[in-house]
């Protein structure tokens, strides 16, 4: 009799506990907004933008960092993330190197509304759980021209 209240009693404490997990996973992704602070301000001759389509656009920027790879991500006025991905940034005998990045599925880049590119060194959902502050080493804002 004991054994069953005991083991029913740890099945009722693991089964409270993923709970829990899964409320605070649904709390978190539902709620919490990353904030990206603006981190140093590119004049035009350090970043351009090569081409762009309403699916991609593709930028030319000065290497400033010895990381091999930063994480890019594209911002518009209302903060949403429009695309974002882990980039390289080494190339030989060069002091730019370019990104093209593709808008995520069901979004897209329009010509007159106001962007951020904001270069990190680690995925904004890695600071998610423990803080919505997310640092962007390099901050350029741009408008993309209408055609």
């Amino acid at each position: 009799m004991r054994k069953l209240l005991f083991t029913s009693l740890i099945l009722i404490l693991l089964m409270g506990m993923v709970n829990c997990t899964s409320y605070m996973d649904k709390y978190y992704q539902g709620s919490q907004k990353v904030n990206f602070y603006h981190g140093q301000k590119l004049q035009d001759r350090f970043i351009s933008i090569l081409n762009f389509t309403t699916e991609e656009i593709e930028f030319k920027i000065k290497r400033g960092s010895s990381q091999k790879y930063l994480y890019h991500i594209i911002i518009d006025e209302e903060e949403a993330r429009i695309s974002e991905g882990w980039f390289p940034t080494f190339k030989i005998k060069t002091e730019h190197y370019t990104v093209r990045m593709k808008a995520k599925k069901g979004l897209s880049f329009q010509p007159g509304r106001k962007y951020r590119l904001c270069v990190g060194f680690q995925n904004p959902d890695q600071v998610y759980y423990r803080t919505n502050k997310y640092k962007c080493f390099v901050d350029y804002e741009f408008v993309l021209p209408e055609e």
